[in-house]
């Protein structure tokens, strides 16, 4: 038996704090925030792993008494957190919003989650956002790891202790090096896969056997464990979503993880970690981190907490989650019963959550068929833009590295039309379609997710390679008609456009840069579905995010530099914002993308600015 440790529970709740800030609306002082759950990852393997070469090494491990252990630790309180989750999606979301949930729910109690989010969200889906059950990702990924990780310490357990090591240390460099290899190809796989975060397990279990003994100096151990934090906390502070992640920017969390499990509860970190009021956060982590993004997710509907607000559903997790570990976990964690009725129980309980997932499947599917002007216009929700904005072409996502982009098909220059050259992120991809429909226009794209179009760009890799390509090397030797520069704006880029524009002058006869679009606090599609579904009128003005002062500001930046500023706000709202096309169509797909109708409809309200005489 493994002594318990009350520092790892004060590092079970630094995980939760980092998740639940990060995901709760203060991402921005926590950026990476999302280390949390790469902390769990080694806090289980080491756990494991410990309880694992303990039972080996007294003759007594059983692969029955493991996964019993298992079902009654993770099963009790995600069984009741998937009912509520069930029943409050039946009666609170629109019906494709419930298929959708009682989808992930089935895939989630058959602990492959990670698989179902991979191959169902993407950059621009919306449905991740409302989703309940995001989270459970991770426990999937936990429990992939599991179903071969004991049996292998086992087979290598009968050669030894060294054998045992040397094929933890096996695994945990093919998965890394998998990792470091795949981020910059497919960055959602490395992400949600098990054989790409296996690793961050199998880092724990690497500090779990004797093979590292800690060093007998306290000095040196709290020196270690400083370290440890300090890696730990600069990776929440600078890490973000835009960082290429896994891979190699998840070892400076991780190893500092390790570092202050392998020295322990006696350094001055470990005291800290032991103090009441962080153990009694660690004792309901993981009851906290199964409510704390539902309640979120509920609590967010129809438009994000804002103001400081935010701390109404993190306080209400913290309380739901308390009664989920003494009420809930506790009693059957508790319980004694044999392996193999702990194990069937187990199975029975999932196998329940599945059917029910099933049924209410079939329910919300009906209740589409029963509204389908509501549903059509939901379905613009799962709109792929793909298409329309050239996406693993000319337009690089997150998922995309540098050599996706082809400059043959996206730069080619006409000799009898009008160049214009569309430059920037995601916000000037949706653009495209609307450019390509000028008359006597040859549209060429340098377009990547997350790339505002500044000098001196900053971000990811292929972020800062496309922008340094196109304005230091591309457009200084190809002179176009038309520049075009469109972005998701920030404040921090009105003092950079100025001097992109004028740095840009000299390689373009006209410069037009393309303000703020108008954003909404949720999909613009699910607003609009619930406005039908609930037989009300939609006040556009009601859903909007404030961000129309960059735009004037940019305005204000831009003066006298010869430049066109285009307002995307005013000539899409003026005074009422467009939201449908002609069709019955919602103009854009998500918070705030056109759509190609609304791109096209934008377009053709500024086209005479978009126009020189050659």
């Amino acid at each position: 038996m493994i002594t318990h440790r009350q520092d790892i529970d004060g590092l079970r709740a630094v995980a939760v704090i980092f998740v639940i800030l990060y995901h709760c609306g203060f991402d921005r002082i926590l950026p990476g925030g999302f280390i949390g759950v790469d902390i769990f990852f080694v806090i289980s393997g080491y756990l494991i792993t410990k309880i694992i070469l303990a039972d080996v090494g007294d003759g007594r491990f059983s692969i029955g008494n493991f996964y019993s252990r298992r079902a009654k630790r993770i099963l009790p309180a995600v069984v009741v957190m998937y009912a509520v989750v069930m029943a409050a999606s039946y009666f609170t979301m629109l019906p494709y919003e419930s298929l959708r949930v009682f989808k992930s729910v089935t895939s989630s109690a058959l602990c492959a989650s990670n698989a179902y989010f991979y191959f169902t969200t993407g950059y621009f889906d919306d449905s991740s956002e409302f989703n309940p059950v995001l989270h459970t990702w991770s426990l999937s990924v936990e429990e992939q790891f599991y179903i071969f990780f004991p049996l292998i310490v086992m087979l290598a357990g009968r050669y030894g202790r060294r054998a045992t090591g040397m094929a933890i240390a096996g695994l945990f460099a093919v998965s890394i090096i998998a990792s470091i290899i795949t981020v910059p190809i497919n960055r959602s796989a490395a992400f949600y896969f098990v054989q790409y975060r296996a690793w961050e397990l199998l880092v724990g279990a690497l500090i779990a056997g004797p093979a590292l003994p800690k060093f007998a100096d306290a000095r040196i151990n709290d020196v270690l464990s400083a370290i440890g934090a300090l890696l730990i906390g600069f990776s929440a502070l600078l890490l973000s979503k835009t960082s290429e992640f896994p891979g190699l920017t998840a070892l400076p969390a991780t190893a500092g993880t390790a570092l202050i499990i392998w020295t322990g509860p006696g350094t001055l970190v470990g005291k800290l970690l032991s103090l009441r009021a962080a153990t009694a956060i660690g004792l309901i982590s993981y009851s906290l981190y199964l409510w704390h993004w539902p309640i979120w997710v509920f609590s967010n509907q129809y438009g994000a907490w804002e103001h400081g607000w935010q701390l109404v559903p993190i306080a209400l997790s913290l309380v739901v989650g308390y009664v989920s570990w003494r009420f809930v976990e506790t009693p059957f964690r508790t319980m004694r019963y044999r392996p193999a009725v702990s194990v069937a129980a187990g199975a029975a309980s999932i196998a329940s959550v599945a059917m029910l997932a099933f049924v209410g499947q079939l329910a919300a599917d009906q209740m589409n068929e029963d509204n389908t002007a509501v549903e059509r216009v939901a379905e613009f929700a799962d709109y792929d833009p793909s298409k329309a904005f050239r996406s693993g072409q000319c337009f690089l996502t997150s998922n995309d590295g540098i050599e996706k982009y082809d400059r043959d098909a996206c730069l080619a220059l006409s000799n009898n039309q009008q160049n214009i050259a569309l430059v920037g992120d995601s916000h000037a991809a949706h653009l495209y379609p609307g450019l390509r429909a000028l008359s006597g226009a040859n549209v060429i794209q340098a377009n990547a997710s997350g790339c505002r179009p500044t000098l001196d760009a900053e971000g990811e890799e292929r972020c800062i390679e496309l922008m340094n390509y196109m304005f230091k090397d591309f457009l200084p030797s190809h002179k176009v008609d038309v520049l075009v520069l469109a972005g998701r704006w920030t404040k921090d880029d009105v003092k950079l456009i100025r001097k992109t524009v004028d740095y840009l002058s000299p390689f373009a006869k006209k410069i037009v840069v393309f303000g703020p679009v108008a954003e909404y606090k949720s999909s613009l599609p699910r607003l609009l579905a619930h406005s039908l579904y609930d037989k009300q009128p939609f006040k556009a003005a009601d859903h909007l995010v404030p961000r129309q002062h960059i735009g004037l500001d940019i305005q204000d930046a831009l003066a006298g530099s010869g430049a066109t500023y285009i307002s995307t706000y005013k000539t899409m709202c003026n005074p009422d914002c467009v939201v449908w096309t002609k069709s019955g169509d919602p103009v854009q797909f998500d918070y705030g993308h056109f759509t190609a109708d609304g791109s096209r409809i934008l377009i053709s309200r500024v086209k005479q600015a978009l126009v020189v005489q050659r």
